[in-house]
């Protein structure tokens, strides 16, 4: 082949390089040929991108799910309302359940009976739907005897792992203890042992301190049991669970370890059948219709009386509910005040019909 035909021939090809160039771009035809592929860069914007429309797909399915469950309508709030209203009249705590939020509902009633708005403190979740409520949840509230429902849940976690029986007998007759008649009489009563369900049930159904300090030493005694408590929960207040020295605890953090509770109830069946037994037709059950089942875990000290609960409503919910001077209670009450334990129980009554009122028959689209 002569030079004049190659010459000929590199010409054209230049001529069809500048018509491509101009046609196809220098991003899609030139560039390529110098570009170090950057695969490591490639790879990310991919994930990126992934990541992003998985964010969105979460979203969307996280809106989809909240918007499952519509609120009742008026007109349904309105026939529950009137459906109980003989039984609020005759209790007296008629107040307009159909039209208020739970802070509002029960923020009346402590308007109605003269009670300090610092003195309740609550947190409400239903279950079905997740929604809550709460009122000075992270106000520190002395605990009482509430404690003794997480310290049996880490028991039985200790049991689950194989490191303690529950058929052992564990003496008791060097058990700290608070009252030491109290603690003689368990001594006396069960030859100086007892078993952890034995320990489970008068801590829980009878609330009793003795076998409730015999099972902290299970867990290397009471101070050990309570740097655990954090394994059910959080509060987002400065008292993270239950302090030890003055036994202040949170209603935000209280409504996690029901959640917890409920949340594992094969594990800690058990415990909950003993809470099922525990003050029947008191408490949380004083005004609430029979047929209703209530898992409750009360809570009395000086100044302060308590509930915490799982209500088996149509549509059940948990409530921690905390309350302090009830009836002219103070730190030093020796005995539970009767009027202030009547508001502990109206301030029940009022939450549970609230709850029936605007989330029994509520279900998922």
């Amino acid at each position: 082949m002569n030079f004049k035909r190659i010459n000929q021939i590199l010409l054209g090809a230049i001529v069809i390089s500048f018509v491509l160039l101009v046609i196809v771009g220098f991003e899609d035809y030139i560039k390529p040929f110098f570009a170090v592929a950057d695969t490591n860069k490639t790879q990310r914007i991919t994930k990126s991108s992934s990541s992003s429309r998985q964010k969105e797909t979460t979203s969307k399915r996280s809106k989809r799910k909240r918007q499952n469950f519509a609120e009742k309508s008026q007109a349904d709030k309105d026939a529950a309302q009137l459906a109980d209203s003989g039984m609020m009249a005759t209790y007296g705590l008629t107040f307009d359940y159909a039209h208020m939020t739970l802070p509002e509902v029960v923020t009346a009633y402590m308007d109605l009976q003269g009670i300090d708005h610092s003195n309740i403190a609550f947190s409400y979740k239903d279950i079905t739907t997740g929604k809550t409520y709460a009122m000075n949840d992270t106000q520190p509230m002395t605990a009482g005897s509430t404690y003794k429902l997480p310290l049996n849940m880490l028991v039985v976690d200790k049991v689950a792992k194989g490191k303690l029986s529950m058929t052992e007998r564990f003496d008791i007759t060097n058990t700290t203890y608070e009252y030491k008649p109290e603690h003689d009489s368990y001594v006396a009563a069960f030859n100086g042992a007892m078993t952890i369900p034995e320990m489970q049930e008068y801590s829980l159904v009878y609330s009793e301190n003795t076998p409730a300090y015999a099972l902290s030493e299970r867990l290397g005694g009471m101070t050990k049991a309570y740097q655990k408590l954090d394994r059910y929960g959080k509060s987002k207040a400065k008292v993270k669970t239950i302090q030890r020295e003055g036994n202040k605890t949170t209603s935000d953090y209280y409504i996690q370890v029901l959640d917890y509770l409920w949340h594992h109830q094969k594990k800690y069946k058990d415990i909950l059948y003993y809470i099922d037994q525990s003050f029947p037709g008191q408490y949380y059950e004083t005004y609430l219709p029979s047929e209703i089942q209530v898992y409750q875990k009360p809570g009395y000290v000086r100044e302060a009386l308590n509930i915490d609960a799982i209500v088996k409503e149509e549509n059940p919910y948990m409530v921690a509910l905390y309350t302090r001077y009830l009836g002219g209670s103070d730190e030093n009450s020796e005995e539970i005040n009767p009027y202030g334990y009547n508001q502990l129980a109206q301030v029940a009554y009022v939450i549970n019909q609230w709850h029936r009122v605007n989330m029994n028959g509520l279900k998922e689209n």
